[in-house]
């Protein structure tokens, strides 16, 4: 299996495996390391610990640009134009929450 990362201006590195479940890869001045684990839940989220889902709520709320974004895709999705997927009503929650908000 080949892995590569894209960082935020686009460059792409490859990373290299060091053992089983363990990769590298290097940029122009630093090493990184990757750990794989195998999951059966989608994107591993069901895996992150309630101070982990905590600070990622915290971001989300906190953040005006990703509430934006789920307030259009409530108004996309109420209007038929919707590519969203997995588990709709955890969705819906979210965006009535943020709706809440406002």
């Amino acid at each position: 299996m080949k892995i590569y990362v894209k960082n935020d201006d686009g460059k792409m590195y490859e990373a290299f495996q060091v053992d089983k479940n363990t990769y590298t890869f290097k940029t122009e001045n630093k090493t990184f390391e990757l750990s794989l684990s195998e999951s059966n839940e989608a994107h591993g989220f069901s895996n992150l610990s309630a101070e982990q889902k905590k600070k990622m709520t915290k971001a989300i709320f906190s953040n005006e640009a990703i509430l934006e974004q789920l307030r259009d895709a409530r108004k996309n999705r109420d209007s038929d134009f919707s590519y969203y997927s997995d588990d709709e009503m955890e969705f819906d929650k979210l965006v009535d929450e943020i709706n809440g908000d406002r």
